[in-house]
């Protein structure tokens, strides 16, 4: 019996240690399945949701502030 227990030990660490890794591997899964991109309807319903509760409005905003012009520099002339 002492045999049996000595050689299986190492049996008794993994398998449990596999089993939660499966678990977890499984659930990240469908945390990542259920971050799906929304259908159409679903979206539009978002977007009604959105407005109706005064998250968007049709109100003109101030447009943003336009990105700086790049300046050209001049290329430096190899002598």
């Amino acid at each position: 019996m002492k045999k049996t227990i000595s050689m299986y030990w190492p049996l008794a660490i993994v398998v449990p240690l596999a089993a939660a890794a499966y678990l977890h591997i499984s659930r990240d899964v469908v945390a990542r399945a259920s971050q799906a991109p929304l259908a159409a309807d679903q979206l539009t319903a978002e977007l009604a949701r959105a407005v109706s509760y005064g998250l968007v409005d049709n109100a003109t905003t101030l447009p943003a502030k336009p990105m700086r012009s790049a300046v050209a520099t001049p290329l430096a002339e190899a002598s």
